[in-house]
């Protein structure tokens, strides 16, 4: 039985700054216990593994809590999903080979949190907007109405043309403002591509937790000037956005 423990997989969480081990519960992947391997003052969170891979649609919301719930007592360094070293040798030697670029994550990290904005489209109400804005559209809508469907089709392609190159010129103008706003209270940012058609944005922000309630007030002020045309979906996460490394 010991032989076969130690030849386990190790599923590979987060890393955090610590020198005592920790055992946070049964809340792992397989619904095994999430516990640390040490070494020096830095700790990988793991749990067994029995498996070498493992899918992103059935454990990626398991690997997603384990790191949520980790961070509401460290400053952690996310680890992308499926990272699964051979063994508590490895996740230590990944330790020792990685120790000096953590620490200078950790200083980048330290009293900072990550705050996700994601800024998508009310699709009904912008619709209206461009719609009622330019005659042109609305003059194809009529003409549109009036035709049957084989002669409509043309005028339906020039429409949808004009609609999309008005929703874009529209979007990127207040996704620029948004992120413009927000940057001034944050010491790092970054845009990454939206996830859905109708997002016109999708970005993260390094905030120090002093300046949260600043950042949250900057973030209703960007809802009272936008809020009749876009929603907005406000998130602390962990900071997978301002760190880059990879386990073995």
């Amino acid at each position: 039985m010991k032989k076969m423990e130690a030849h386990r997989g190790k599923y590979l969480y987060c890393i955090i700054e610590s020198k005592k081990p920790e055992n946070f519960g049964g809340i792992g992947v397989d619904g095994n216990e999430v516990y640390t391997i040490n070494y020096k003052d830095l700790a990988a969170v793991v749990s067994d593994a029995a498996n070498s891979s493992y899918e992103i649609l059935h454990q990626g919301l398991v690997h997603q809590k384990v790191v949520e719930n980790v961070m509401k007592k460290y400053t952690l360094i996310p680890m992308s999903f499926g990272q699964v070293p051979k063994s508590k040798d490895d996740v230590k030697g990944f330790l020792s080979e990685h120790y000096l670029e953590m620490k200078k994550m950790f200083e980048k990290l330290d009293g900072k949190i990550e705050l996700g904005v994601k800024v998508s489209w009310k699709m009904d109400k912008i619709m209206n907007e461009i719609v009622s804005s330019s005659d042109r559209i609305r003059v194809l809508n009529k003409q549109i109405k009036a035709k049957t469907p084989e002669k409509a089709y043309p005028l339906k392609i020039e429409l949808g043309k004009l609609v999309a190159d008005a929703l874009s010129r529209k979007g990127e103008s207040i996704a620029n403002d948004i992120y413009e706003l927000l940057s001034h209270t944050a010491v790092g940012k970054k845009k990454n591509k939206p996830i859905v058609e109708n997002m016109l944005l999708n970005a993260a922000f390094l905030v120090e937790k002093e300046k949260e309630k600043e950042f949250d007030e900057k973030v209703n002020e960007a809802e009272k000037k936008y809020g009749d045309k876009v929603t907005f979906k406000y998130v602390l996460s962990p900071p997978y956005n301002f760190v880059s490394i990879r386990g073995r």
